[in-house]
């Protein structure tokens, strides 16, 4: 469980306490195979959208809150060189093309 901080219609920023809902793919207690899956979820929008899709935080949320912060500083690192050890990611990668960076 945490907190998200959430800009409300009149500009102000409003916390509210949230955790992820229940997903019926993972009906066990053991969550490491949702947390592994939600950030595999979040590069693969990442990698197809672009950094600025609002829609990819959907999965960030997630994976932040259900997994340790050391795999995903772990995972990170292995992102950055180059290592990451998921075959559904790289197939991924290799299948569609990167999304150009947004010009601001």
């Amino acid at each position: 469980m945490g907190f998200r901080d959430v800009e409300m219609p009149d500009g102000t920023i409003k916390r509210f306490t949230w955790h992820p809902k229940y997903d019926p793919r993972y009906p066990a207690f053991n969550q490491a195979p949702k947390c592994n899956q939600y950030f595999i979820d979040f590069q693969k929008c990442i990698w197809k959208k672009g950094e600025g899709y609002k829609p990819c935080d959907w999965f960030r949320h997630h994976y932040e809150h259900v997994c340790p912060p050391t795999w995903v500083e772990k995972w990170n690192d292995q992102l950055e060189r180059g290592v990451y050890p998921s075959k559904q990611l790289l197939k991924w990668q290799a299948k569609y093309p990167k999304a150009e960076p947004a010009d601001e």
